[in-house]
């Protein structure tokens, strides 16, 4: 399968699984914020955006395996770095969190955090290599 081809089909994934994850996120927030269910209500309905980041999750997987070896394994260095990241911050915050009055971060930030490190380090190597993707 061609990169393009690969692409367009991620695309098609992830659009429409972002368009559900915003709209969710905005519609369970308002519905909390004006407490239009009981709270064992919203555990349920917190399941659902969190679907459509795994399908998102989902789809990106696919995408890199439907890649050429080379453009594969600049996606997955990229991943690696990001996972590496996350893992650090995490771990380096987490015992900052227990260890004094620092400020809580969400889990709820890992995956954001993940594709903000994975971006910018996936941007950096194909700049690095000359490619473009």
């Amino acid at each position: 399968m061609t990169q393009k081809t690969a692409y367009q089909r991620y695309m098609r994934l992830f659009v429409p699984a972002m368009l559900f994850y915003v709209v969710s996120i905005l519609g369970i927030s308002l519905a909390k914020r004006h407490e239009i269910f009981p709270d064992p209500v919203f555990y349920g309905l917190a399941i659902i955006p969190a679907i459509a980041m795994l399908i998102w999750i989902w789809g990106h997987m696919r995408y890199i395996t439907e890649l050429d070896e080379y453009l594969r394994g600049l996606q997955v260095r990229a991943v690696l770095i990001g996972m590496a990241g996350v893992m650090a911050f995490a771990t380096v915050w987490g015992l900052m969190e227990e260890m004094t009055d620092i400020v809580r971060i969400p889990i709820f930030y890992v995956v954001p955090g993940f594709y903000l490190i994975y971006g910018i380090t996936h941007s950096v190597l194909m700049k690095r290599e000359g490619s473009c993707s």
